[in-house]
């Protein structure tokens, strides 16, 4: 009979079996590795917006393996392990998490437990622009999303938002991506500047419009 996390050990084993005879895996990198990432993910996602767990399952095994696959190719070069990956995921739960060593009991109030998480992240992370940490390859539409969230909670004001970026538009030209990717990408760098320009924040709706160069 199996304990809980007994089959992610075995499954980090098989990793290693794979690896052992030397094929197809141990020609892989990183890069070579991405395009498998963004599909498994993607995977996932309609997974999910299929309501079949069985297929969720099946899916975020594939995504799993992906993890897998990576650690051990860290770890060939000496860079860590997936145990590795495991004990940073753990360390960055209990620090941002402080009801699990407290000795909190009972029900959590979310939007402290939400507050907590950020404060404790920041305490990590010395930042220096609202949008350190966001995920720049990531779809431009998804990006730009991301970009007016960090924005707008920086306090950013809503009338310094280019209309590129408020509303999208297709032409024939089939570079819709790449277009929308250019925008929001300069809108960050102009918040970039700002940021630098106004000084440490938190900053205001006044500040922002005085050190805009957008």
């Amino acid at each position: 009979m199996t304990g809980p996390g007994d089959m992610l050990r075995e499954a980090a084993e098989v990793m290693d079996r794979l690896w052992a005879f030397g094929g197809w895996e141990v020609t892989q990198t990183h890069e070579s590795l991405r395009r498998y990432l963004v599909e498994e993910t993607y995977e996932v996602l309609d997974a999910i917006e299929s309501g079949d767990p069985d297929s969720l399952r099946e899916e975020l095994g594939d995504l799993l393996l992906q993890v897998l696959f990576h650690s051990r190719i860290a770890e060939e070069s000496g860079a860590f392990t997936v145990d590795d990956v495991a004990a940073t995921l753990v360390a960055k739960l209990a620090a941002r998490s402080p009801h699990l060593s407290n000795g909190h009991t009972g029900p959590l109030d979310v939007a402290e437990q939400e507050a907590a998480w950020e404060v404790a992240k920041r305490a990590e992370k010395a930042r220096e622009s609202c949008l350190d940490g966001i995920a720049m390859a990531q779809p431009s539409l998804a990006l730009v999303d991301k970009v007016l969230e960090r924005a707008r909670r920086a306090g950013f004001p809503d009338e310094l938002i280019p209309d590129e970026l408020r509303t999208v538009r297709i032409d024939d030209s089939g570079d819709t991506e790449a277009a929308l990717r250019g925008v929001v990408l300069r809108f960050a760098d102009a918040i970039r500047t700002a940021e630098r320009s106004a000084g440490a924040g938190p900053h205001d709706a006044e500040t922002w419009k005085r050190h805009w160069r957008g």
